[in-house]
């Protein structure tokens, strides 16, 4: 073990790897934030943005996702956790609005690590 998270070790860290390539998961979850690139002026990709930005960040650290495409699809989360912002009828509350920034901090946070 190289520290606490339970990723922190050779074997979980090959376990994860297994796991997204036989899954194909950040291939749907990278699918699923390309949303956020699309017009959607009724808010209708908002839900499934939400729920990839979850996958996102649960997953996208280093030794669980796929390193090649780590910094671009937090860079993608980052944009989708954007777009959910501002889709108003989605941010109805000043309490989802917070825990929705406070995971965009957290995102940006680990860009930079």
């Amino acid at each position: 073990m190289w520290g606490d998270n339970p990723w922190d070790n050779d074997r979980a860290s090959d376990w994860f790897a297994n796991l997204m390539h036989r899954t194909h998961f950040p291939d749907q979850i990278r699918a699923t934030l390309l949303l956020c690139e699309q017009e959607d002026d009724c808010g209708e990709n908002t839900a499934l943005l939400r729920a990839a930005v979850y996958c996102a960040l649960q997953f996208c650290r280093v030794y669980i996702w796929p390193i090649e495409h780590l910094d671009s699809d937090l860079e993608l989360a980052i944009k989708a956790t954007h777009k959910i912002l501002s889709d108003e009828s989605y941010c109805y509350s000043e309490k989802i609005t917070t825990q929705i920034q406070a995971e965009l901090k957290e995102l940006e946070l680990r860009r930079k690590t």
